[in-house]
């Protein structure tokens, strides 16, 4: 009678230290389901794309996991990549800690940093406890005494997708294993797959889409032009943004940005923050220049560089409203009559 006790406190003991499967053997299939992301199609190398932080679950019913410890024995967890990790990014997420480790998608340009969350990241008695931070790829150890056993069914991660690279036109699909899940005993404990579409915000410029070009600023007398920095009142106009493409929910907000340059032999006055540039080929007035303002006819609009002009909103169109007067930049008697033409180019880039 004894030794039969003896027999089953040693069976009991080996499964209070050991990880196994509860019915049927797995690996569990775990996927990542992201639905459409958006990123605005000029942002920078290393932006991000979307931050999801969400329960991903296997499909039901299936196989789980538990784990018996009573501190004795370390259990170890491995996260180990299938996809290969994106180090081009990582000087500019920060430098080459855990948290800037970066997996590359099937697609050119979208990377994902992983991270898991519940059971993983140490913050519960019967969680495993990460070497570091628990971004895949990562060891943990679960060596404490656990009264509530370890148990896994469903996974709970956060997916942050990264641009990594420049990124093709039109819907891009994101299907790719990711990583897998070893614990000790059982081996291969899950399988990690992402799926996501991956949208660029961006819109449409037409043909013509300056409201009036070019821009009239009025005939003018000598005698008007009273001292430097003389302004005449500001002609509207607008440049139109067609067909926007954006994230319907604003989460992923993309700005419409434009730059404006000199050309046709206008060129900015000074460092050109006050939006002020020079009349260009074919004019024969001198003494004054021309300024370029939002549309309130105040506020300068700085030249060669990239200015925000808010939110693009999809499925609308995108109004910039723009002014532009004379503004003098000679003495008096240093103005003189003529024509006076000034033209800028503009670029336009959505961040």
């Amino acid at each position: 009678m004894i030794g039969v006790l003896a027999g089953c406190q040693l069976t009991q003991s080996a499964q209070a230290n050991t990880c196994r499967w509860d019915a049927a053997p797995g690996p569990i299939n775990y996927q990542a389901n992201l639905g459409t992301v958006y990123v605005p199609r000029d942002a920078s190398i290393g932006s991000v794309i979307g931050v999801i932080d969400q329960f991903v679950f296997s499909n039901s019913p299936g196989p789980s996991i538990t784990c018996n410890n009573d501190g004795s024995v370390t259990l170890d967890f491995n996260a180990l990549n299938v996809a290969p990790l994106e180090h081009r990014v990582r000087s500019l997420l920060g430098g080459a800690g855990s948290s800037d480790k970066v997996l590359a998608t099937n697609v050119p340009g979208i990377g994902a940093r992983i991270t898991l969350d519940a059971g993983f990241d140490g913050q519960s008695g019967n969680a495993f406890v990460p070497i570091g931070s628990p971004v895949v790829p990562f060891d943990a150890r679960l060596a404490q005494n656990l009264i509530v056993p370890f148990n896994l069914s469903r996974l709970r991660s956060k997916v942050t997708l990264i641009k990594t690279g420049p990124i093709a036109p039109g819907p891009q699909v994101v299907n790719r294993h990711m990583f897998d899940g070893y614990f000790s005993t059982i081996g291969k404990g899950f399988g990690y797959s992402l799926n996501a579409t991956v949208m660029q915000a961006q819109c449409a410029v037409g043909a013509n889409p300056v409201s009036v070009n070019p821009v009239p600023l009025g005939d003018w007398q000598v005698s008007d032009f009273t001292h430097p920095g003389f302004t005449t009142p500001p002609s509207r106009f607008t440049i139109t943004l067609s067909n926007c493409e954006a994230d319907p929910t604003q989460a992923n907000q993309a700005n419409a940005h434009i730059r404006l340059d000199g050309a046709d032999g206008s060129l900015p006055e000074g460092n050109g923050s006050n939006g002020v540039f020079s009349l260009g080929n074919g004019s024969t007035a001198s003494g004054v220049a021309i300024q370029v303002l939002r549309g309130d006819g105040v506020t300068p609009v700085p030249l060669g560089t990239d200015v925000s002009f808010g939110a693009i909103e999809d499925g609308r169109n995108k109004s910039l409203d723009f002014s532009a007067n004379f503004y003098q930049t000679g003495n008096i008697g240093q103005v003189a009559p003529g024509i006076a033409r000034g033209a800028l180019s503009f670029t336009i880039t959505f961040q």
